[in-house]
């Protein structure tokens, strides 16, 4: 009986699950995918278009994407806008940037006012400032931002 109680309660809990559906945008022969689901924000170029519309994810077709006002054909999607990197990456960009000035600037301050005399400019700061602005700089402005649906990138929906 117990058995038979626990097999009804598996059963009774899988019943409720449906399946999911998210879009896949994928370079084909390699790993790399993004997936955007439903209620996701993307931003899309269409046609000869040369600027991005960010739209909602509301549902999805299976060649299509539903929207707010409207239903977007995949086959009228030119390129996608990526997020950049992932979180460390987008914020330790700007970070950097300023962790280097602010470095330089506690140098100046700590020989000017600190120690009362004049300014006498110290290699080893120079190039750690330097560095940490460069790689903020790099940080923040390299990688891939959009990618355009040509003949390796395809964009699909996929249900599971």
């Amino acid at each position: 009986m117990k058995q038979f109680t626990i097999l009804l309660v598996l059963v009774g809990m899988t019943i409720p699950v449906f399946g999911q559906k998210f879009l896949v945008l994928e370079k084909m022969g390699t790993k790399k995918r993004y997936e955007y689901h439903i209620n996701d924000k993307i931003e899309l170029m269409f046609g000869k278009d040369d600027y991005f519309t960010r739209i909602t994810i509301l549902d999805l077709t299976d060649s299509a994407i539903v929207t707010e006002n409207l239903k977007i054909d995949l086959s009228s999607i030119n390129a996608v806008k990526l997020e950049k990197g992932g979180s460390f990456l987008r914020y330790s960009g700007p970070i950097l940037m300023v962790a280097g000035a602010t470095l330089l600037a506690i140098d100046v301050i700590n020989q000017t006012a600190v120690q009362g005399g004049d300014y006498q400019s110290s290699t080893g700061v120079y190039v750690a400032s330097a560095s940490l602005a460069g790689i903020g700089a790099i940080f923040t402005f390299a990688g891939r931002n959009k990618v355009k649906i040509k003949k390796w990138w395809r964009l699909r929906t996929v249900q599971i």
